[in-house]
Order: C-alpha cells, then sequence, then structure tokens
C-alpha cells in the first residue's frame, strides 16, 4: 500500500483494487490509506456508492478528473457501480491520477473483472492465518490474548474486519479484562456491533434470501442445499436466485456439494435474530429433518497405509490447547489422505468428542457413523463410536434417540460395561426422568454409573455419572450426588483434556446450589466456566451459567444475573444442542420476578408452562418450583396457572409413589391453594431442600398470620435457613415482609389481596372512579366492580372510605 502511495504522490501512480467479499476489512483498509495518504500531503477525494447513490455521478469525481497535479480517488464499495467503473478507467490516461477501489469482485460482473484484469492492480483479500490473526489481536488489545479469548476471536473465521469488531465490541462491552500483560474475555457473549455488522448485511437481502439464510443457520454451519429447500417447501431449482443473492452476499460461501458460513460468528449473529419461539419450532424441524439412525457412507473406501499415530496425536494436542478449529482442521486434512482405516476410525472418534464439545452434536454423530463403517477397527474402537453417536444422537434429537437406546439395552448377549451399553443406560435414563417416569430414570441412572466402560473411553463419557449426580440432587440425596462428581476422576481422552473435569466441577456447582451452599456452588461454578471457556467446551457453558445465575439471584444481585441469563441465553440461540434441562426457564422466571415483580413473572410464566415438558423438567429438577409458580398464580388472580401448575404437580406425585421430592412439592402447592396451613406445616417438615423448606416456612407465616396466629417459629427458621444457604437477597425480601401478628380487623387482612386487587385498592382509596382505576391499569369498568367486591369481602369492610383509611395506612409498605 505504501508503494502505491508513493506512487500515487509522483504522478505515476495507477489503479490499486482492492477485492473481496463484505465485511472482510476492505473499508478499514481504503480509510487507513486515505489517512496515510493525507499525512503525506497528497490530496484526495473519498467517495462510496450506495444502493441509491453511484460514484459514477459524483461532482467531487468529475471536479478531480480535470485536476493537473497528483491526486488520489479513493472508491469505497466500487462494485455497486460498475457502469461508473468502466467508464472511470479511460478517463485517467495521461492524468496524474491514481485510484483506490475496493469492491465485492463477484458482484461487480466478468466485465468489470476482465477490465481491471488488464489495467488495474488487483489484491484478493482472503481469511488471513492464525498467526496474523493473533497479531492483529495483540495490537488492538494491546496485551496477549488469553486462550478463551483466541477461541472466541477464532470464530471470525480469519476476517480481519470480524476480528476488530470483535474485539473494540468486547472492549465497549466491559467483557475485556487485562491481568499482567493478558487479556482475557470475561463474558463471551456476541457484542451488539458484530450483531449489528452482520444485520448491516442481512437486512440488504431480499426477503426470500434472508428466510433462505435463517434456516441455513439453524440446519448449521455447512450444509446441503437440498436440506434448506426441504425445510423451505421449496425445490432447489426455485431457489437458485436467492442462493446467487446470498454468495454475492458474502454471509454464504460455496464448499465443494456444500454451502457454509464463512465464519461461527458470521452464523451466530444470524441466529441471534431470530424470534426465540421461531427460532424454537426452525429446530423442531431440523430434527424432523434429520432421520437419527442413517448411517451415511464414507467418503472414500477404507484407507491403507500410514501409522498416523503422530496425526492423532497433533489433534489432541492442538484440541487439549482450546484450539479446536485448528484440531478438526488437521484432523479432516488427514482422513483426507491415506491413513490406516485404524487411523482413520480413532481419528473420526476423536473429531466426534471435540464437534459435540463445541456444542455440534449432529457432526459428531456424521463422525461416529464413518467409524464404524471401517469393517477393520477394533471391537472396543468401535463400541466407542456407538457410544459417542448415542451420546450425540441424544443432544442433536432429544427423545428421537429413546427407541435405539432401548434396542441397544435388551441385546441379551451384551456385555454390561460395553461402551455402548454403558452409554444407552445413560440415555435411557435421561429420557424416561425428562418424561417424568423417576423410577425408570433411577433405576437405569444407577446401572449405568456401576461399571466404568472398557476399553478406550472419552471425555464426554462423564456425562454418565453428571447425568445420575444431577436427578439425586434433584431428590434431595445431596451426598451420594456429590460423592459422583467430586474429584478429577479419570481425564482418559485427551483430545478435550478437562472436559470431563469441567463437566464434574458444573454439576457439582448445581447440586451446591440444591444443597443450599451458595459459596461453594458459585467457586465451582466459575472454575468450571473458566475450564470450559479455555478449552472451548460450549456445551457445557449454559449450564454453568444457570447455576451463576441462580446464586445471583439468590444473593440479591440481580444485574449480575440478569448478565448471566443474556449469556446463556445467547449460547443457547448460537449452539445446536437440544440441553435438556428446566433451568433455563426456572431462573429466567426468578429473575422476571425479582426485577419485573409478579406480573411480569406471570407473564413469562404463562409462555412456559404452556410447553408441558418445559413446566415438568422445572418441577422435577425444582423442588419449591411448583409452590412458586402456584404462589405466583395466586398472586396475580390468574386461575388458569395455578391450575396447570397443580395438575403438573398431581401427576407427576400420583405416576412416582415413594419419591418425596415431587409428592411434598405437590402437597405444598396444594397447601397454597387450600390455605392449609396443617397440610403445609407438614410439608415443611418432609421439604429436603434447603430453599424449599425456607419458601414453605414462609408460606406459613402468611397463612398463620391470616389467623392471627403466632408467626415467630416460622419466621425464625426460614431466615435461619437463608441465612446459612448465603441467600442475602431471600434474607432482605422475607424480613421486608410485614410479619405483625394479631393486628387485627382489616389492616391484618391486607396481605390477603392478590397483586391486582391491592392495585385495584390504592388507587380506589386514593379517591379515583371506578372507570378511572379501569383506564389507568387497562381493564373495563365491570372487571374492577367485580374485584372490588371481593376487596371489600377480604378486608371486612363495607364503604370505600373505609378502604381509604386502610390504602392510606398500606401505601407506604409498598
Amino acid at each position: 500500500m505504501r508503494r502505491f502511495l508513493l506512487a500515487a504522490d509522483s504522478g505515476t501512480g495507477g489503479v490499486l483494487v482492492v477485492d473481496g467479499p463484505p465485511v472482510s476489512g476492505k473499508t478499514l483498509l481504503l480509510h487507513e490509506a486515505v489517512r496515510l495518504a493525507r499525512e503525506q500531503g497528497l490530496p484526495v477525494v473519498l467517495v462510496a456508492s450506495t444502493s441509491g447513490d453511484l460514484f459514477g455521478g459524483s461532482t467531487d469525481v468529475a471536479a478531480a478528473l480535470v485536476a493537473d497535479h497528483p491526486l488520489l480517488i479513493a472508491v469505497d464499495h466500487a462494485h455497486l457501480d460498475p457502469a461508473g467503473v468502466l467508464a472511470l478507467l479511460p478517463e485517467l490516461r495521461g492524468r496524474p491520477l491514481s485510484v483506490l477501489m475496493t469492491m465485492n469482485g463477484a458482484t461487480a460482473g466478468p466485465e468489470v473483472q476482465r477490465t481491471l484484469a488488464a489495467c488495474a492492480e488487483v489484491v484478493v483479500m482472503g481469511p488471513v492465518d492464525d498467526d496474523v490473526v493473533d497479531e492483529i489481536a495483540r495490537r488492538l488489545l494491546g496485551a496477549t490474548p488469553h486462550a478463551d479469548l483466541r477461541a472466541l476471536i477464532a470464530g471470525a473465521g480469519g476476517n480481519p474486519r470480524l476480528v476488530t469488531e470483535l474485539i473494540e465490541g468486547l472492549r465497549e462491552e466491559g467483557q475485556l479484562e487485562l491481568r499482567g500483560g493478558v487479556a482475557h474475555v470475561r463474558g463471551g457473549w456476541l457484542p451488539h456491533r458484530v450483531a449489528a455488522l452482520v444485520r448491516d448485511r442481512v437486512d440488504l437481502l431480499s426477503a426470500k434470501a434472508t428466510q433462505l439464510l435463517r434456516v441455513a443457520a439453524v440446519v448449521g454451519r455447512s450444509f446441503l442445499l437440498h436440506d434448506v429447500a426441504t425445510m423451505m417447501s421449496e425445490t432447489t431449482a426455485s431457489l437458485l436466485l436467492a442462493v446467487d443473492e446470498v454468495l454475492q452476499s458474502g454471509l454464504l460461501v460455496p464448499a465443494h456439494e456444500r454451502l457454509e458460513f464463512p465464519s461461527d460468528l458470521v452464523r451466530r449473529a444470524v441466529v441471534e435474530s431470530i424470534p426465540r419461539s421461531i427460532l424454537h419450532a426452525l429446530r423442531h424441524d431440523v430434527a424432523v429433518l434429520r432421520p437419527p439412525f442413517t448411517v451415511e457412507p464414507t467418503a472414500h473406501p477404507p484407507l491403507p497405509g500410514g501409522s498416523g499415530g503422530d496425526v492423532v496425536q497433533g489433534v489432541r494436542t492442538l484440541a487439549a490447547g482450546g484450539r479446536l478449529g485448528s484440531a478438526i482442521a488437521l484432523a479432516r486434512e488427514a482422513l483426507a489422505q491415506r491413513v490406516s482405516p485404524t487411523v482413520a476410525a480413532e481419528l473420526h472418534c476423536v473429531l466426534a468428542g471435540i464437534l459435540l464439545a463445541d456444542g455440534r452434536p449432529g457432526d459428531a454423530v456424521v463422525e461416529t457413523d464413518h467409524a464404524l463403517t471401517i469393517p477393520s477397527s477394533t471391537g472396543p474402537l468401535r463400541g466407542l463410536a456407538a457410544a459417542g453417536r448415542l451420546l450425540s444422537l441424544y443432544f442433536a434429537t432429544g427423545s428421537r434417540v429413546r427407541e435405539h437406546a432401548l434396542s441397544l439395552l435388551t441385546v441379551r448377549d451384551r456385555d454390561a460395561s460395553d461402551a455402548d451399553a454403558v452409554m444407552a443406560a445413560t440415555v435411557h435414563s435421561c429420557l424416561e426422568w425428562n418424561a417424568g417416569n423417576l423410577a425408570e430414570g433411577v433405576y437405569w441412572g444407577r446401572e449405568s454409573t456401576k461399571w466404568p466402560p472398557t476399553g478406550p473411553s472419552a471425555w464426554w463419557f462423564s456425562h454418565t455419572p453428571v447425568a445420575y449426580a444431577l436427578k439425586l440432587a434433584a431428590l434431595g440425596e445431596f451426598a451420594e450426588a456429590e460423592e459422583l462428581v467430586a474429584g478429577d476422576g479419570p481425564d482418559l481422552d485427551d483430545a478435550v483434556t478437562s472436559g470431563a473435569r469441567a463437566a464434574r466441577l458444573i454439576a457439582r456447582s448445581r447440586v451446591l446450589v440444591q444443597a443450599g451452599r451458595l459459596a461453594e456452588a458459585r467457586s465451582a461454578a466459575r472454575a468450571g466456566l473458566a475450564l470450559a471457556h479455555d478449552r472451548g467446551l460450549r456445551l457445557l457453558v449454559p449450564l454453568a451459567s444457570t447455576v451463576l445465575g441462580t446464586v445471583a439471584i439468590h444473593r440479591g444481585e440481580y444485574e449480575v444475573a440478569a448478565e448471566h441469563v443474556r449469556r446463556y441465553r445467547g449460547d443457547l440461540a448460537g449452539g445446536e444442542a437440544v440441553l435438556h434441562s428446566g433451568q433455563y426457564d426456572w431462573v429466567e422466571l426468578l429473575l422476571a420476578h425479582a426485577l419485573g415483580g409478579p406480573a411480569r413473572a406471570a407473564e413469562l410464566a404463562r409462555e412456559r408452562v404452556a410447553d408441558p415438558n418445559s413446566l415438568r423438567r422445572m418441577v422435577i429438577e425444582e423442588p419449591g418450583a411448583a409452590p412458586w409458580l402456584v404462589r405466583l398464580g395466586i398472586a396475580v388472580g390468574d386461575s388458569r396457572l395455578v391450575a396447570a401448575v397443580l395438575l403438573a404437580a398431581d401427576d407427576l406425585a400420583a405416576n412416582n409413589p415413594g419419591y418425596g421430592s415431587v409428592s411434598t412439592s405437590a402437597a405444598h402447592a396444594r397447601a397454597l391453594v387450600d390455605r392449609d396451613v396443617e397440610a403445609l406445616l407438614v410439608a415443611a417438615g418432609r421439604h429436603r431442600h434447603p430453599w424449599a423448606k425456607a419458601c414453605a416456612n414462609a408460606d406459613l407465616v402468611v397463612l398463620r398470620r391470616e389467623r392471627g396466629e403466632d408467626v415467630s417459629p416460622h419466621l425464625e427458621v426460614a431466615s435461619r435457613i437463608l441465612e446459612q444457604m448465603g441467600a442475602d437477597g431471600e434474607v432482605a425480601r422475607l424480613r421486608a415482609r410485614p410479619v405483625e401478628a394479631g393486628t387485627g380487623g382489616a389492616d391484618r387482612e391486607w396481605h390477603r389481596l392478590s397483586e391486582p386487587e391491592r392495585d385495584i385498592a390504592l388507587l380506589v382509596g386514593a379517591g379515583l372512579t371506578n372507570r378511572q382505576v379501569a383506564k389507568q391499569l387497562f381493564l373495563s369498568p365491570h372487571t374492577v366492580n367485580y374485584h372490588l367486591r371481593g376487596i371489600f369481602r377480604k378486608l371486612g369492610i363495607s364503604s370505600r372510605v373505609e378502604l381509604a383509611r386502610v390504602a392510606h395506612e398500606q401505601a407506604p409498605s409498598r
């Protein structure tokens, strides 16, 4: 570039074209060149073409063409005005002018490309290698990027512009932390400026091209056009114009027989632009599209020759250092060469583990399929491949793998310690548990942990003890659960060397939360999250964020909790795995209540409860969830919400006799509806989870105060439990409640009113008419009148004057 600018300054320059796809850094390079030119005193005319303003009609360019001194014409997005390019080039002959253009040559057309090839120097921009990316990052950061930050930067796919925007966005949003000359990433969610950069490109597309791009983003980083056409109910031929449009935009690139996104960041930005409800439906369609048990043929016949052991170890070493992208590239490059069948099978298995860690279970299934189609692979290695395939299918398709798992468990001559049998027991346990069949879930979970798999193993086998430990914790068996996930365990697969340890740490943090040990839970979750980020284990990150969010809510740190929710929602949106947990919805409900009150929480709860699977998972995993939701429904006067939760809780209890966690939860919820102090006393005594027990005692405070009874014992129990947990926020909320027993009359009965009733009572008490109250609360006057009769009845009063007195006395406490 400096050589070109020196020639331009002498009046003997020419035409330099920077050709590259959108968002590749061309504009940044052009503006840097303009800055350098002006610093050396060279006059510059800077113009840019847009869809509605072409540079060929610029008066500044017309004036520059008659100049008799050295001058630089800089044109950005020149491909938008191909006629202007063709008209400008002949005008330069014999003049002391130089031209610097940026363009997407593929969009400019073949005539412009031929003309420029004959009379200009064309520099084609493409992805830069890792060393260049590291140098760009170090220059922008003023420090060395830590491995977790390098992994995030690698998602830019070697695009200098994306790398720059990513780092600047992380800095703007406070996600960077410098320690000892090393830059660490504290969040990892997609910065707004990266999302906006991609969104600006998407907004230029037609409706059909945008639809194609979004569907493709859900299908995967790399995909067959036929799959996208099937999901869109289109023929491949009908999408050709839209495909051309998206390819010209640079948001997709061809890759042999497939199309793919040029970087993970671009795909993630597209996914996050899709509304959550639509994204959920699209992922369901993808699961239907992909047959879970079809084994694809290998891309090449069995390969003879060569041991390839050093290549396998090289892939493992790269993955162990968190360089998953480089590990994947090396494995695929090796598989394209002539390595022995045994080495090929091992590479496919290692690659499957890396892809699963990266949150790409569908791609992991393909790799295990390849391993299973190599006839000469050893029995233990085939067992490992079959086990990996089963677990990847579970994360890729959810319940659709049920029949396959069950079929493996019914093979009579199969050894119980075979890798695929162990994983079949694990997956079957999880599916039965999620379906509400707790006895089956526990039985197969226990069976899966009895025998360690023989032969080679992998980091993802940690899912067996982890999944069973989480079930035990939900049942209140905290000691046994913690024992399953304690210690480092046997990390036998160094492809993702810390994967099992990270999984155990994060699972232990969840066990500790349910056991009421919040400080320990936070430490374990932070350690697990740091390890997962450091090693690129995206599959494990969302659950760790839910633990940290839960702890923050209990401690009253709501803004911190909101950041964790934002992060895991972004991770879930950008990932491909189906993560089977009710925690994602549960933590969001708790936060909605803390920040927006009962009305906002109820609005969100109605949406979550509408999905019976979501509701069932929450009630199973969190014994305090059903009473909390019922309490919420009562507060806002939503009888449908209350009925739906009671039905789900009662069904679980009836179908799972002997499991105290669900029966106690259902009894607690029912006691709130019936306002049954005796039943609530029993439930409070039977709860094994500290938070649920504290909530039951807090509910007893409310019900016994209504009776005019002494509430101090229950208040003391609830406070002591919450203080022992370290739940400072919960303690503050509990103490903020009015707890004086025996105050009598309407003052005491005020707290029997639901949230909507209190709002109406305060407004009526302030002197507003029913019609004025209705207008302010967006209700009908008839509804206000209906509620007002209920308010009078509950407070034991008969006039608006009496209500005004009570409301005046209660207003300050709100």
